[in-house]
C-alpha cells in the first residue's frame, strides 16, 4: 500500500524562530513532538564543548586547531532565527562527517544519512523503493486520529455546504428570461467556476464526486440560461415595460443611464461572458445568432439603444425638440461610453461618427426652430400692409418671443453642449437681424430690441 506524498511546512514558534513540519493524508514518519523543536536527532548536537571535541577527535590536530568549539554553542532562542538554524545544521554536519569518512561502513553511512535528512524532517525519502513509491507508515495516536477525523468532518461540511449553495444557482437558472436574470447568471457562473474547482483540489474530489458533477451541470445550465437572456436583450431594450416617462423638455431619457450601466455590468464578468459567446454556435436554439465577441456585442446593444431613442424622439411634437432630445441623449451616451470600460470595445471612428450625427441634429434643430424666425426678416417694408408698416419687424419679434418663451423650458444638462447651442443660435439669428437693421435704417427699433439685447435673451435658453 503506497503512502501519499507529504508537504514540508515552515512554522514559527512564539519567539519567531522557524522550524519544519510535515503534513499529509497520513502521519509523517518524523514529526516534531514539542514546540521547542527538540527531537531525537538533536542527540548529535551536544551542548558541552568537551563532548563536541570527543565527537570530532577523528580529525587531525591541524584541522581541530582551526575549529573553535564555542562557535558551535547551544542553540538559544535569543539568537537570530536564521543564524541559529544555520549553526544547528553546521554542528550536525560536522558531527556526521566521520561516518561518511569511514571506509566500507555502508551501514554507518546509511545511518548517518538517515539522521542528517531527519534533521530536516525529510528522512522518509530514504524509504522510497526503486519504483519511487513509499510504504505507508501508520502512526496511530489519539492526536493523529483526531486530526484525521477532523479533516473528514471538514470535507463532509464543505461538500454539504457546496451542494446546498448550488441550489441557489439552480434557482437562478429556473428564473424567467429578463435583464436581471442575465446579470445574476453571469455573476453566479463567475463565482461557481472560480470556487468549486478549488474545493475539488483542496479535498481531492474526483470528477465523479457528487459536488463536482452537480457544479458542472450548474455551470452548463447557467451558460445556456445566459444565452437565452442575451438573445432577448434587443427585445428588452425596445420593450416599454419600464415605468419611464418621456422627458418633455428634451433632456436625457432615463433608459440611457440604465442600459449603459447595464452593459458595463455585463462586462464585469468578462470570462463568463466569453464562455457564453464562445459556445453560442453549439447552442441548439440559434434562431437569433449572438455576436461573436464582447466588442461586437457592445456595439450591437448600443446601436439598438440609439434606434430606440430615435423612435422615442418622434413623439416630441414641438419643432426642434426632437433634435434637442437626440443631441442630449447622444451626448450622454458618448460620455458614458468613453469614460468607462466600454471604451475598450469601441472602434476608432465610433466617437467621430456620433459627433457628425450630432452636427446633423444641430442643423435640423436650426432649420426647425430658427429658420422660420429669420425668414420673417426677408419681407420688404413697402410690400407690407398699412398696419405692419408701422412696425415691419413685429412678425419677427413675435416669432422670436414665441420660440424663446418655449425653449427657455427646454433643458440641456451638459454645460458644453448648452454653450454650443446658444452660440450657434446667436450666430444664426443676431447677424441676420443686424443686417436687416443696416439695410433698413428707416425702421424704428423699439426699446429693448437692440441686437445686443436679443443676444442676451438667447443666453437664457435651455435652462429647463
Amino acid at each position: 500500500m503506497q503512502a501519499r506524498h507529504e508537504t514540508t511546512v515552515v512554522h514559527f514558534d512564539a519567539d519567531g524562530c522557524h522550524g519544519s513540519s510535515s503534513s499529509s493524508g497520513g502521519s509523517s514518519p518524523y514529526s516534531l513532538d514539542s514546540d521547542d523543536g527538540s527531537t531525537s536527532t538533536d542527540e548529535y548536537c551536544p551542548d558541552d564543548p568537551l563532548e563536541f571535541r570527543r565527537h570530532v577527535s577523528i580529525f587531525s590536530p591541524s584541522v581541530l586547531a582551526e575549529v573553535d568549539p564555542s562557535s558551535f554553542r547551544p542553540i538559544s532562542r535569543s539568537l537570530s532565527c536564521v543564524l541559529a538554524d544555520v549553526d544547528k545544521h553546521m554542528q550536525r554536519m560536522v558531527l556526521l562527517l566521520p561516518a561518511f569518512s569511514a571506509s566500507g561502513a555502508s551501514a554507518a553511512r546509511r545511518d548517518a544519512l538517515q539522521k542528517w535528512l531527519a534533521g530536516f524532517n525529510v528522512g522518509w525519502v530514504l524509504d522510497k523503493d526503486d519504483n519511487g513509491s513509499l510504504p505507508r507508515r501508520e502512526v496511530r495516536s489519539p492526536v493523529n486520529e483526531a486530526a484525521v477525523a477532523e479533516l473528514a468532518a471538514l470535507g463532509w461540511l464543505a461538500g454539504e455546504s457546496a451542494g446546498a449553495m448550488l441550489r441557489l444557482a439552480g434557482s437562478v437558472v429556473a428564473l424567467g428570461s429578463s435583464p436581471s436574470k442575465l446579470l445574476a447568471a453571469l455573476d453566479v457562473h463567475a463565482h461557481v467556476s472560480e470556487t468549486y474547482p478549488g474545493l475539488a483540489r483542496m479535498f481531492s474530489w474526483p470528477p465523479s464526486h457528487p459536488v463536482s458533477v452537480a457544479s458542472d451541470a450548474v455551470l452548463a445550465g447557467l451558460l445556456d440560461a445566459s444565452r437565452r437572456c442575451m438573445r432577448d436583450l434587443g427585445t428588452f431594450i425596445h420593450a416599454p415595460q419600464y415605468p419611464w416617462r418621456m422627458p418633455q423638455g428634451g433632456e436625457v431619457h432615463p433608459c440611457v443611464g440604465f442600459w449603459m450601466g447595464y452593459f458595463r455590468g455585463m462586462l464585469r464578468n468578462r470570462v463568463s461572458l466569453y464562455f457564453v459567446l464562445a459556445g453560442a454556435h453549439l447552442d441548439e436554439e440559434r434562431t437569433t445568432p449572438l455576436p461573436p465577441d464582447e466588442g461586437s456585442l457592445v456595439m450591437e446593444l448600443i446601436s439598438c439603444l440609439e434606434a430606440v431613442l430615435e423612435d422615442k424622439s418622434g413623439a416630441l411634437a414641438f419643432p426642434g425638440l426632437s433634435q434637442i432630445f437626440m443631441l442630449n441623449n447622444t451626448s450622454a451616451l458618448v460620455r458614458r461610453a468613453v469614460r468607462s470600460d466600454l471604451s475598450m470595445f469601441l472602434p476608432s471612428g465610433w466617437v467621430l461618427a456620433r459627433e457628425e450625427r450630432m452636427d446633423g441634429y444641430l442643423k435640423g434643430y436650426l432649420e426647425a426652430s430658427w429658420a422660420p424666425v429669420v425668414a420673417r426678416l426677408a419681407g420688404k417694408p413697402g410690400a407690407l400692409t398699412v398696419l405692419r408698416r408701422r412696425n415691419p419687424l413685429s412678425p419677427f419679434y413675435s416669432a422670436f418671443e414665441n420660440v424663446c418663451s418655449m425653449q427657455r423650458g427646454w433643458k440641456v444638462p451638459s454645460p458644453a453642449l448648452r454653450s454650443v447651442l446658444r452660440s450657434t443660435v446667436s450666430e444664426s439669428v443676431v447677424p441676420a437681424y443686424r443686417r436687416y437693421l443696416d439695410d433698413h435704417p428707416e425702421v424704428e427699433i423699439p426699446a429693448g430690441r437692440s441686437a445686443e439685447e436679443l443676444e442676451h435673451q438667447l443666453l437664457e435658453l435651455f435652462e429647463g
